[in-house]
């Protein structure tokens, strides 16, 4: 039984097929990669408290739509927007890569990574004022629903779905800091961590194993050890203490 609507065949009635690469490109706003990288900036140049909360959050949410396609594996539509071999050679690999076309289709990770990054990015930054971000937010949380859709790897339930996971995640983890004794960049990674752990699980459980799962709970495990082992805890490495230091150390200490 389908779980589309039409949606896919009026949307790409919609683009022209020579505006495929362009969506396929746009579709990277919801990428990992591409959150990565946003959220790296925003711990690099703005507020690295922040960056490191979304990024628990971020890897939360991932672990639960991975989770979801292992133990509830649901096919996805077979309407590509083009065939890769109608683009010029030297796009076909490109494409393939942008699109992600491959594994279960329910929900939309792309459409949680979306809706985590960018209502996270409404959240903390201060840049215009906050109805017009969130308005921004829901702008580029569209965008690449509306990317998906197109291209044919996902039907508007797996959209709406993935938003409302991404935007659960960020509720109940928000609701989880304000409650808890611990500061909320700890609980932000225990929860990716956690999360991480049970998609690991559910791998181990459910085949085929993949080493994605793997990649993801070392994320979310190393994030974890490096916070509460070295940047929490401000442990520093031993140095040596030099000669001089010893002499000064003894002067101020006779």
């Amino acid at each position: 039984m389908s779980r589309g609507i039409g949606e896919i065949a009026f949307f790409q009635d919609l683009v022209p097929e020579s505006l495929a690469f362009p969506v396929a490109l746009a579709t990277q706003l919801g990428a990992l990669w591409f959150a990565g990288l946003v959220l790296f900036l925003l711990y690099r140049y703005h507020d690295r408290e922040r960056a490191i909360i979304a990024g628990g959050v971020l890897v939360a949410g991932t672990g639960i739509w991975r989770t979801i396609k292992i133990v509830f594996p649901v096919p996805r539509p077979e309407q590509p927007m083009i065939a890769t071999t109608d683009l010029p050679f030297v796009l076909q690999p490109l494409f393939d890569l942008a699109v992600v076309d491959s594994g279960p289709g329910f929900p939309s990770g792309h459409a949680v990574t979306t809706t985590i990054l960018y209502l996270s990015l409404a959240s903390y930054l201060s840049v215009s004022t906050r109805p017009k971000r969130y308005a921004g937010a829901v702008f580029f949380i569209g965008l690449v629903g509306f990317t998906r859709i197109t291209l044919g790897v996902h039907y508007l339930v797996d959209v709406i779905a993935g938003a409302a996971i991404g935007h659960s995640t960020l509720l109940s983890s928000r609701w989880i800091m304000k409650h808890a004794t611990e500061d909320s960049t700890t609980i932000a990674l225990r929860l990716g961590l956690l999360s991480a752990t049970v998609c690991l699980l559910a791998n181990l459980l459910v085949p085929p194993f993949s080493l994605w799962e793997v990649g993801l709970f070392a994320a979310g495990a190393g994030a974890f050890i490096w916070w509460e082992g070295i940047v929490h805890e401000r442990w520093t490495p031993p140095v040596a203490e030099s000669s001089f230091e010893q002499v000064r150390r003894w002067i101020s200490t006779n």
